[in-house]
């Protein structure tokens, strides 16, 4: 914990800063005239330039000497690792100085784990910024792991692995690393190349040499023991991996994330994108998968392993590794620097304004009609234990359309999918690619009522809520919704929360799209729902963003309000409840990016989830041609033949649209 004093420096515009460049870095090297640049531009900094283990610990001694109060690393993981190594033998955590990892590497897991993406000069040039005009910094705590074994010293760093992954790891010191490729593009490859080693054991039946299985015995702090042989370890004290992997679903409330996978896996082709994407929990240990959190775990093995990309190896079975978890070390996160398309650091509850959870409250428990328990209690019937809540959201609640004239848009909130489901291949869809969608019909009063219901899981909702990069999630619930039955008081408020997360995301992202100017409530939602639209293949006429801004405009206007604290960046409220826009050249550049970026993404997204539909959807074609006729006055002939072959129809229809403008 570093101390309050040095922070507060900091935020006083006082501090000292020492700088440490390696510049045999991968991005160091492509880009070292601009970082040079950037760096010479603050104000006495102390820079330091090397690129050894001896450079680096006399750097640290000088650091030490001056007192500094903010070390900037621009290097690669790799001296990250070596960095953090020789502040612990060298000072005790609260001596510490704040620390700053700008990506300057080939991979740079670390800094992008904590939430800085950029380029260094760009980042640099931010923090040159932030120390002329200091507000609050955005602090992240986390532990460091510590692995020690007899008769060597202690290795510090956020990344441990062994298995295929650390095969992969030593192939890239290979002819791969002097083409000069890096970043993603570099890990993307290393990722391609152990997917190749492990098929061509499947298909040979036999591993080759570089790229076998490890032996291993391991155990955790509470005196679970594991043997065996395993594709894969990892044990971080990340959230997020490199290309934002996220391959841990333990609910321990322990510091260090640990995940294996069995040699004798079952399923993996199928798993993996759970497995990568963070929806790990519908992955079983009896199909050799295995995530938990723990505050310790001893390794037994005889094999290579890396730390932070640095190759160690242990021939000792006999003396085990010991990883735990050190103090948290604090880690400054400049906000124009911190990842737009996920945060890896969720943000915690009371950080959220308890007005905004309140108002969201309070629109979720108003009055909905009876002739909704029907339907209720049908999804009660048909999830049994495995339901946590419904809610209602959409055009039965936005409009005037009856029960009778509409079908009701319905949320069902679940605990697991494969407790929801009997059939196991719509858990793995559900697991894949959330939400999958159904139809029901509840006779009820000589009427039939209709439903549309999406079904996701309370974690997938939290993460859709906070962190997807696209706004499937967040851009429904920012709008009003019911929440319709809830399991208990826990779940309840985590969807409240998740719902303010909502109101959060959709602000940010859709505002600082927008050009600097004076802007009322109605304007501001009308333009970010416009944009929202525009993510998805949705056949919405164009005035529906502005017909859903008036219609709301009370909501939205007391959203907003409640919701501004967390916005003081990009909207500052007026004294005639307009909003002014601070949107800067830059930020809207990035902004607007980000939008056509989701607009692809969104594109592939509504094709895999239409056809996943179909699996799904009860009459899916004559449902999705009634809509699009209802919301775009454009008719859509289904044939035999289309419907008879649905995923065929969706391309031709999605062809059509196009061609009429209906969708861009």
């Amino acid at each position: 914990m570093t101390l309050q004093s040095r922070i507060n420096r900091i935020t006083a515009g006082t501090a000292k800063v020492g700088c440490l460049l390696n510049p045999m870095s991968g991005q160091v090297r492509k880009r070292k005239p601009a970082i040079r640049q950037a760096l010479e531009t603050i104000p006495g900094i102390l820079i330091c330039e090397t690129n050894d283990d001896p450079g680096f610990r006399s750097a640290i001694n000088q650091f030490i000497q001056e007192n500094i109060d903010l070390l900037l690393i621009v290097a690669g993981d790799g001296t990250t690792h070596a960095i953090l190594g020789h502040l612990f033998t060298s000072l005790q955590p609260e001596q510490w100085p704040l620390i700053m990892i700008v990506p300057g590497g080939t991979t740079n897991m670390t800094p992008l784990g904590l939430g800085i993406r950029g380029k260094p000069g760009k980042i640099i040039q931010q923090l040159h910024d932030f120390l002329l005009d200091p507000s609050a910094p955005r602090l992240v705590q986390r532990p460091v792991l510590r692995i020690e074994q007899a008769g060597t010293g202690s290795i510090y760093g956020m990344f441990f692995a062994a298995g295929l992954v650390a095969r992969g790891v030593k192939f890239s010191r290979s002819s791969v690393k002097q083409i000069g490729i890096t970043g993603s593009i570099f890990t993307s490859l290393i990722m391609l190349r152990s997917l190749i080693g492990l098929m061509t054991g499947m298909i040979l039946g036999r591993h080759q040499k570089e790229w076998m299985p490890i032996k291993m015995a391991m155990t955790e702090a509470n005196g679970r023991n594991h043997q065996g042989t395993y594709l894969f370890v990892l044990v971080s004290a990340l959230d997020n991996l490199l290309l934002n992997i996220r391959p841990y679903w333990g609910t321990e409330p322990e510091p260090l994330h640990v995940t294996w996978v069995d040699q004798q896996y079952k399923r993996l082709w199928r798993s993996l994108w759970p497995l990568l994407s963070g929806g790990g929990e519908t992955l079983q240990e009896k199909d050799g998968y295995y995530s938990h959190n723990t505050s310790a775990l001893t390794v037994h093995m005889n094999d290579e392993y890396i730390v932070d990309g640095e190759l160690y190896r242990s021939n000792n079975t006999q003396n085990p590794l010991q990883i735990t978890a050190t103090n948290p070390v604090t880690f400054l996160v400049l906000k124009d620097t911190a990842i737009t398309m996920t945060s890896p650091v969720p943000l915690p509850t009371q950080q959220l304004p308890i007005r905004l959870i309140s108002e969201v409250a309070w629109e979720n428990n108003k009055e909905t009609s009876p002739d909704l328990i029907p339907l209720i209690d049908a999804l009660i019937m048909r999830f049994g234990e495995s339901l946590d809540a419904v809610m209602l959201y959409g055009s039965c609640l936005h409009s005037s359309v009856s029960l009778d004239e509409g079908i009701v848009d319905l949320y069902v909130i679940v605990n697991s999918y494969y407790k929801a489901y009997p059939e196991k291949y719509l858990a793995n869809l559900n697991a894949w690619l959330a939400p999958n969608v159904f139809y029901l019909e509840v006779p009820y009063q000589e009427r039939t009522l209709r439903a549309k219901y999406a079904v996701i899981s309370t974690k997938d909702f939290e993460r859709g809520a906070q962190f997807w990069f696209h706004p499937y999630i967040w851009a429904r619930f920012a709008q009003p919704s019911r929440l319709l039955y809830f399991r208990d008081d826990v779940v309840r408020e985590r969807l409240y929360v998740a719902q303010a997360h909502s109101v959060i995301n959709f602000l940010k992202s859709g505002v600082s799209a927008i050009d600097v100017g004076i802007w009322d409530v109605e304007e501001i939602w009308t333009r970010c729902l416009t944009l929202t639209y525009a993510a998805e293949l949705r056949a919405e006429r164009e005035t529906r963003a502005r017909h859903l801004a008036q219609t709301n405009l009370s909501a939205f206007t007391r959203l907003t309000d409640v919701a501004s604290p967390m916005l003081k960046e990009i909207l500052e409220k007026q004294d005639n409840g307009k909003y002014r826009c601070l949107t800067t050249p830059e930020m809207q550049r990035q902004a607007r990016w980000h939008w056509r970026l989701r607009r692809w993404q969104g594109r592939i997204l509504s094709i895999l989830r239409l056809s996943k539909a179909t699996l799904t959807f009860n009459n899916s074609v004559a449902y999705a041609a009634w809509k699009i006729e209802r919301h775009t006055g454009v008719h859509v002939e289904v044939t035999p033949v289309l419907r008879r072959h649905p995923i065929l129809w969706g391309l031709k229809v999605a062809w059509q649209l196009l061609r009429h403008g209906v969708i861009r």
